[in-house]
């Protein structure tokens, strides 16, 4: 989320560019949400102030040759086969 207004007394506007989700934050001690606009409200939401960029990364494993010798170690002392052609 990005912070698209400070409004005073320690209120700001945070907006989701992806989902339409609107809130007003007051700051702590007398912390307060407010919902504008709900959005995907299902959606892991996050944000900062300052030019935070936010990626959405990939899962997968390794590719070949990548996992670490302590790590090969530690999946075999656990009984599991590591072949990094399993990977692909």
């Amino acid at each position: 989320m990005t912070r698209i207004a400070a409004l005073g007394d320690g209120v700001e506007e945070w907006s989701c560019t992806r989902c339409g989700r609107r809130l007003l934050f007051r700051s702590p001690p007398e912390f307060e949400k407010i919902v504008l606009e709900p959005g995907d409200e299902r959606a892991a939401h996050v944000g900062a102030a300052g030019g935070l960029q936010v990626t959405v990364a990939e899962p997968g494993p390794p590719a070949a040759g990548e996992l670490a010798a302590q790590d090969r170690d530690w999946l075999a002392g656990h009984g599991i086969e590591w072949d990094p052609g399993d990977a692909r």
